[in-house]
């Protein structure tokens, strides 16, 4: 399950092709091996947090040497011999200047792990040779107003301002607007210690350590997109497994709960990431080996994580269902080849599976039909899946390309894009409250809250702090690091105080235990940083745990450690972090409600431009199969995935409980969404239709089409307007193919995939606060009175 696109199947290892049963010890390793690939997508966390280790190991190992070696900013004494007071003073500068050529160094070195996020190594060593070009000059600005406090206070919020605004050019402008502050930053901290003639020193040890970051990153994580391809498959593959036994546990426990149900869709929801994330790295032909073809084995990638996402769902289902013996046991017996790797045998339960529902004919009439059409539909995923894996070997083997594949979704620094796009999208509309109707590009926004946060941090820490007050710099420029909307950036500055106050407990033991051992001090810093970096994207907390531990080493080293100056650490982090929290919510705010309309109103357009494509499909008016509507259903899935990154964090409020009205946005979004991937499978088998069923389904799928443009605009628009189910026009199409029309059956359930995402879809409209009217309804009345609207989605 983990070769390369071209040389075998994405999710088809070798104990896909027949049974696969590992000895218990190598079947606990391998559970191990799956949790630690499958928690870490194309092992990105790992891999970047491992490189930004070794770089900065690498770098102050580097910066050592130079200054061994040249002396840089080292106090000469050319042979003289000097009391034991004035040597130990000399001894303790020339000590603190070598702890500041490594800082510098290892700053550099975080920010070209971290920022550099070029796709190619082209484009990666060109960001790092830019490095420099903002970093020097900054770096003289900080050292040339340091001695004027007030106008240098001044000018670390405005630069940082600006350097904010410097977003608008990618992520290089991005990478430069940080290193403008940490220059600036830098320079009035050390402008009492060095003038403006060791500036020349500073820029050394600037490109010593880019070019120890070149290195690291060159000659051990150079990028190579088929192996960063092959990575992603394997978190898939774990990730699909873990599915598989979900599945199974809970088929095996029919009392299952409510939080066994939800690990379920949890999975199933990173599986899905997984799936984006291969199929955003399709869209590079050199991710893709020779010979093989983006298009199709996207095409198949979605084949197969419907069929996987259909079992889970269908064997959860059947859980509860009274089955006879015989199929419960063929059920189950089919989960556990899945489970095992072996597709031929998970194939040969599923046909058993079906002889036994066809061959039945105890079930009383009065009996629930889903007890039939469950189990039938379980078994034809089942039978998707082994035939999917199967067309993929082949692909693999003779494809021979469509041209070059367009991913629904484009990666960001190895990662799906979260709630980067739709708010950004939400910035640029107005709102309609008055806070809101300021259309800003997000940049502009966030470079004037950035101005104001820490312009208010500066004057509040140094009343606090006249030496420390950097640290409340540093919380309110970091709230606004990878947070994009107001929920994203409260939540990072509370994780911000809270991580604080974990890392000041952690980092005193520390201190404790290691005490003025250089090498031990440093061996803690680079665990503390590793395993801060690697969490980071679980929570934000554990990268301010590490960083707080590798402050408390720092000023071990610089003799200035004490626990009174970790509570001071503390204190400004609050006031930064409660700063910040103010400017978001009150200065331009970018309501995280407000950005969910739009995340909610993008997933309702996706679901109907596939709904349009599969009507067209189905009357016969569209035939690329193949491309458009797994595209389409691409479509869906990034539109849902934003809008799961977007209601992050709503979905629990202050007291823990979950937010109920988010919750129902999310189970509505999930359903139709589901809908809208089984329509793909569903509509691609359809025979042809008469005349008179073909007119009913035109005016089903126009209907449904207005409908779902209606339920679009009033997300963020007026909500006094009307859904107009197309429900009842389905049903009697569907009637039509059940009297005997050669579409019969496969067509069938393209309809009933319609009226389903109808359903999903009223129900929305319901929530809206829309009045819902059917074609069943006597009259033009609405069928029932328009709700409130609820919290969540009022405007």
């Amino acid at each position: 399950m983990s070769a390369v696109p071209g040389r075998s199947p994405v999710p088809a290892g070798p104990g896909w092709a027949g049974p696969a049963r590992p000895s218990p010890a190598r079947g606990v390793r391998a559970r191990w091996v799956d949790r630690f690939a499958g928690s870490d997508p194309g092992l990105n966390r790992f891999r970047t947090a491992l490189r930004a280790v070794l770089t900065i190991g690498f770098i102050l190992e580097a910066e050592w040497v130079f200054v061994r070696l040249t002396h840089a900013l080292q106090i000469q004494t050319n042979g003289a011999r000097l009391a034991a007071a004035a040597a130990a003073q000399v001894a303790v500068a020339n000590h603190e200047f070598l702890v500041v050529a490594m800082l510098l160094g290892a700053i550099i070195g975080m920010l070209s792990s971290l920022g550099v996020m070029d796709p190619t190594a082209r484009g990666q060593l060109v960001s790092m040779l830019l490095l420099p070009i903002p970093m020097v000059p900054a770096l003289a600005l900080g050292i040339a107003l340091g001695g004027h406090r007030i106008l240098a206070l001044v000018s670390i919020a405005v630069v940082l301002a600006v350097g904010t605004y410097c977003r608008r050019f990618g992520p290089r402008g991005f990478t430069a607007g940080m290193l403008l502050f940490m220059g600036d930053f830098f320079g009035f901290f050390l402008h009492a210690a060095v003038t403006m003639g060791d500036l020349g020193w500073l820029a050394a040890e600037i490109g010593v350590g880019i070019a120890a970051a070149i290195v690291v990153r060159f000659v051990l994580f150079y990028p190579h997109p088929t192996k960063a391809l092959a990575r992603v498959q394997r978190s898939y593959a774990a990730r699909a497994r873990k599915v598989a036994a979900l599945a199974l546990e809970l088929f095996d426990d029919p009392a299952h709960s409510q939080r066994d149900a939800r690990r379920l869709r949890r999975q199933l929801v990173r599986l899905n990431e997984a799936a984006l994330m291969i199929d955003a790295q399709l869209g590079d032909p050199s991710a893709v080996a020779e010979g093989s073809s983006g298009q199709l084995l996207h095409q198949r990638l979605f084949d197969v994580e419907l069929a996987l996402t259909n079992m889970a769902r269908f064997a959860q289902a059947m859980a509860r269902f009274g089955l006879p013996a015989r199929q419960r046991a063929e059920v189950r017996l089919t989960l556990l080849d899945i489970v095992g790797q072996d597709a031929p045998g998970a194939r040969k339960h599923a046909t058993n599976l079906i002889d036994l529902l066809r061959d039945d004919q105890s079930r009383p009439a009065s009996a629930d039909p889903a007890t039939v059409v469950v189990p039938r539909r379980f078994a034809s995923s089942v039978i998707t899946l082994a035939d999917a894996l199967t067309e993929w070997t082949a692909l693999a083997a003779t494809a021979g390309g469509k041209g070059t594949f367009q991913p629904s979704v484009q990666l960001f620094g190895g990662w799906l894009p979260g709630s980067t796009q739709v708010s950004a999208t939400a910035s640029r509309e107005p709102g309609s409250r008055r806070g809101d109707r300021i259309r800003l590009a997000p940049y502009t926004r966030t470079a004037i809250q950035m101005g104001i946060a820490v312009g208010g941090a500066i004057a509040l820490g140094d009343l606090l702090s006249g030496r420390r007050f950097y640290w409340a710099v540093i919380a309110a420029f970091i709230t606004f690091m990878g947070a994009n909307n107001s929920g994203e950036q409260a939540r990072k500055a509370i994780y911000r105080v809270a991580g604080t106050v974990a890392g000041i407990g952690i980092g005193s033991l520390l201190v404790d235990a290691v005490g003025q051992h250089t090498y031990w001090s440093l061996t803690v810093i680079l665990v503390a940083l590793f395993f801060g970096f690697y969490l980071m994207r679980i929570n934000y907390a554990f990268m301010v745990i590490g960083i707080t531990v590798t402050v408390s080493q720092l000023y071990v080293q610089l003799d200035e450690f004490t626990n009174a100056l970790l509570l001071l650490r503390l204190e400004e982090t609050a006031i930064g972090a409660a700063v910040a929290v103010a400017v978001v919510m009150l200065i331009l705010p970018l309501r995280t409600r407000r950005v969910l309309r739009i995340a909610l109103r993008g997933h309702v357009q996706a679901v109907g431009q596939l709904a349009d494509h599969a009507s067209g499909e189905l009357l016969g008016d569209d035939h690329d199969v193949e491309g458009t509507l797994r595209t389409d259903a691409r479509a869906v899935d990034a539109s849902y995935q934003a809008l799961v990154a977007t209601a992050q964090p709503l979905r629990r409020n202050l007291f823990g409980g979950l937010d109920e009205e988010t919750s129902q946005v999310m189970r509505m979004a999930s359903a139709s969404r589901n809908y809208s991937r089984n329509l793909v499978a569903d509509v691609g088998v359809t025979g042809p239709i008469d005349a008179e069923t073909r007119l009913g389904i035109e005016q089903a799928s126009t209907t449904l089409h207005e409908s779902l443009a209606v339920v679009a605009s009033a997300i963020t628009g007026s909500r006094d307007v009307t859904y107009t189910r197309s429900a009842a026009l389905f049903d009697r199409a569907e009637q039509r193919l059940d009297d005997g029309s050669a579409a019969a059956g496969e067509g069938q359930l393209a309809i009933r995939d319609l009226k389903l995402i109808d359903g999903a879809m009223a129900r929305m409209a319901e929530v809206l606060g829309l009045r819902i009217t059917d074609y069943d309804t006597v009259g033009p009345a609405p069928a029932s009175p328009a709700p409130a609207s609820p919290a969540l989605l009022a405007r």
